[in-house]
């Protein structure tokens, strides 16, 4: 399978990556999006220092400029797209991939290249024909600190003090995220926040929650108001409540909707009430939205196409998935950081009293969404041509209401039932809810009827 995927490029050290293919990557981003100033971070895996060699070496020798960030977030990235004199801007990460696992992920301006546009670069990789030139090196480790300017300006000190545990799964955002926190006043309690490339506590992935139970059981040891974790280069955060119990990425959205819909102007348009999310989100995201006055827009999963809504839709203030990608669109710039949406969440549990004095748990925040049954996400092996498959899947559920906005999504009277193809691997995708236990399983025994004997749903449970 190819390393150039559907969000980003992604492979094997070693294997699959070497640093002649950094290095001709190089040539061929800066030669492609005809790239005259580039900025770069890097992650911390063993593979990376290599890689981020060869890479600058490329872009060098096809004439583009380079602005090296250092080691850093993805957020970080992001936001020299807006600070910076750049036209293209790329991080070399896995995310929350195993540590043998290292990839790029590239923006030309402020968009994320996905899809076909990432087709185009590996056509110009293939051809090897580049351009030839001779660029400028700039180290700039130091933009951190305008990083962290940028979120103090943007939101603030909370009115009073918090205190929270800090889980990043010793990715590259601990000691960012522990200074971030700690300039907004925070008392953050650091756990697997230094740098370890071998994971050795439980893979950077707050969004499952079997990678957040020592979070869970910190925060209840020290007493915290509640728990955040950031996945492998801070684009996605997860959170657990003051009991430590997980919460779904869908419904801490919920609360960043809140948020943004108390802001609008009076007599906002319907652009200013639009909020996206994806597909596998819960009902009760779609519910909560009507309930504050806005209006939800039901969108395909990935980054990419998240900040193309925004970018089609300037003055809508946000979206947000199922994965713990926040984009913030009002005070921010649309794109996903999960640094920046700590401090955002700070600042909205700061504006209450805290619950000692009267203010409401981390876990009441929640009370406006319902809490319907829902299975896991299952991956369901996908055997066969994904074409042919999705598209008995479809005729199986023909005489039902559709959404195929990414897959299907079947409409049930009291629930829903979503399927639908991995971006990034062979597999399905499902995703059941209903509104109790009842209409859930009834669902579920009716999916086993009409597709059981076309994919394997053992996996959805």
């Amino acid at each position: 399978m190819s390393v150039f995927k559907a969000y980003d490029i992604r492979g094997i050290a070693g294997t699959e990556l070497d640093s002649d293919f950094a290095e001709r990557l190089g040539g061929a981003i800066a030669t492609h999006l005809d790239a005259r100033r580039v900025s770069v971070v890097r992650d911390i895996r063993d593979s990376s220092p290599e890689y981020h060699e060869a890479f600058v070496r490329g872009l060098l020798s096809a004439g583009a400029d380079v602005l090296d960030l250092g080691i850093s977030t993805t957020g970080v990235l992001y936001r020299s797209t807006v600070d910076l004199p750049v036209d293209v801007a790329v991080v070399i990460t896995a995310s929350h991939n195993p540590p043998e696992y290292n990839g790029f992920k590239i923006c030309k301006g402020k968009m994320p290249l996905g899809g076909e546009e990432l087709q185009d670069i590996r056509r110009t990789f293939e051809a090897g024909e580049f351009r030839v030139g001779n660029g400028n090196y700039k180290s700039m480790e130091d933009y951190e600190s305008r990083y962290i300017d940028s979120i103090v300006e943007s939101v603030g000190s909370p009115s009073r003090d918090i205190r929270v545990v800090l889980d990043c799964g010793n990715a590259v955002p601990g000691p960012l995220a522990v200074k971030v926190l700690e300039r907004l006043g925070i008392d953050v309690i650091p756990l697997y926040c230094d740098w370890d490339n071998s994971f050795p506590n439980h893979p950077p992935d707050p969004t499952r929650q079997e990678n957040m139970v020592d979070l869970g059981r910190a925060v209840l040891e020290q007493g915290a108001e509640f728990g955040i974790g950031m996945d492998g280069d801070g684009d996605r955060l997860g959170v657990v409540d003051e009991n430590g119990t997980f919460i779904h990425p869908d419904r801490l959205m919920g609360i960043f909707v809140q948020d943004v819909l108390s802001g609008l102007p009076e007599n906002p348009t319907e652009e200013q009430r639009t909020i996206f999310y994806d597909v596998k989100c819960s009902m009760a995201l779609e519910e909560a939205i009507e309930s504050l006055g806005g209006l939800p827009r039901m969108v395909r999963t990935g980054h990419t196409f998240m900040k193309m809504e925004l970018r089609n839709h300037p003055t809508s203030p946000m979206a947000g998935e199922m994965s713990g990608h926040f984009f913030m669109n009002d005070n921010w710039d649309g794109f996903d950081d999960a640094i920046y949406c700590a401090a955002r969440l700070m600042g909205i549990v700061g504006r209450d009293p805290a619950p000692e004095q009267g203010g409401p748990k981390f876990s009441e925040r929640f009370a406006f969404m319902p809490e319907y049954p829902t299975t896991d996400e299952g991956k369901v092996p996908l055997v066969g041509d994904r074409e042919e498959i999705m598209g008995r899947v479809a005729t199986a559920f023909s005489d039902m209401s559709l959404s195929t906005v990414d897959g299907i999504r079947v409409k049930y009277e009291d629930g829903w039932y979503l399927c639908r193809p991995s971006n990034t691997e062979p597999i399905l995708v499902m995703r059941a809810e209903g509104r109790d236990q009842e209409a859930l399983d009834s669902i579920l025994l009716d999916v086993e009827s009409r597709i059981g004997q076309i994919v394997d749903l053992e996996k959805l449970k």
